[in-house]
């Protein structure tokens, strides 16, 4: 008689590697984001080992960058002029004002900004 605690093996079988599909990576991957969830118990109510699921994070992860990619933040020429050049970043929410910005501070925010 089987009860809720038993186990069944495979004798003389080969088991068979189990497929998951994109929806299914996709929904294993997005219960470990959860605030309070862990890769490991995610996984375990799964039947999915930690490890997979990890790399199924890191390509997750990849895909959601470059979809992102198509609005990403472009950059645009810069001229400094004058002796005391002034930096002026416009966000969707207002605009930065920065007066007496030397060269390496503008090259420091412009790599930030890639």
């Amino acid at each position: 008689m089987l009860t809720e605690n038993s186990h069944v093996g495979v004798l003389g079988g080969v088991m068979k590697k189990r497929r998951w599909s994109a929806e299914e990576k996709r929904r294993i991957v997005e219960a470990t984001l959860v605030a309070g969830a862990t890769v490991g118990q995610v996984a375990e109510s799964y039947g999915v080992g930690a490890s997979l699921v990890y790399v199924w994070r890191k390509r997750y992860r990849a895909e959601k960058r470059t979809a992102g990619s198509e609005h990403a933040v472009k950059l645009l020429p810069v001229a400094v002029r004058g002796e005391q050049p002034a930096m002026e970043i416009e966000l969707a929410k207002g605009r930065v004002r920065l007066a007496g910005v030397d060269g390496s501070l503008l090259t420091v925010v412009l790599e930030m900004l890639r």
